[in-house]
């Protein structure tokens, strides 16, 4: 839990779309031969690296809006931000407040000190739920964080050397290694942390 001089206290949550929807991609429609997701009666035929997960998001969506953004397979900077817009205001209704709304879907919840954590959590979810961010907010960050749907691990390993703080042979094993002790051979540990932080949100740069 972080605190602000003179302001509520807040909490640092991930996004809760990205954790839902990765839990489903194992009950996501199953890929046909050309790449393309096998639809459920009703679901756009989704095509490209993330279309089973635009599939399960599609068939997961409440409201029209949601649905609207999803059905031609790509969320766009106007939409994520209408989504945003939405989920903060739903987020404000409350009596809360939404910052730092990140490309990785990782955002920053500010409430007064005296309200309960876990009741302000449940509540947001609901928010995450009727925004459309739950779906939208994971297939927005899947699709710009990494397009082509890359291995993470070899992204993240790329983005470190790029910035500097790892030695060359610094390699995707080095790293599965080094998550679990959060221990990495960081040439200054300031700069390592940041660009470590730097480097899982947005691997490739594309928000830089």
């Amino acid at each position: 839990m972080q605190s602000r001089p003179g302001g509520p206290i807040g909490r640092t949550l991930v996004a809760l779309s990205a954790a839902l929807v990765l839990g489903l991609t194992a009950c996501t429609s199953a890929a046909g031969p050309d790449g393309q997701s096998e639809p459920a009666l009703g679901t756009p035929a989704f095509s490209g690296p993330w279309a089973s997960e635009f599939a399960t998001a599609y068939d997961r969506a409440t409201d029209d809006f949601t649905r609207s953004v999803i059905e031609d397979g790509v969320v766009s900077e106007q939409e994520r931000a209408e989504m945003i817009d939405r989920f903060t205001r739903c987020v404000a209704d409350l009596g809360y407040g939404i910052d730092e709304y990140a490309l990785d879907g990782s955002f920053h919840l500010t409430f007064a000190p005296d309200t309960d954590a876990d009741a302000a959590y449940e509540e947001v979810k609901g928010c995450s739920r009727s925004s459309g961010e739950t779906e939208i907010g994971a297939l927005s960050s899947w699709t710009h964080r990494n397009p082509e749907r890359a291995d993470e691990t070899t992204l993240v390993v790329e983005c470190l050397a790029r910035s500097g703080v790892v030695p060359t042979s610094y390699s995707t094993s080095d790293y599965a290694n080094d998550v679990p002790r959060d221990d990495y051979p960081f040439a200054e540990e300031d700069a390592g942390r940041e660009a470590l932080q730097r480097c899982r949100v947005d691997p490739l740069g594309v928000g830089s």
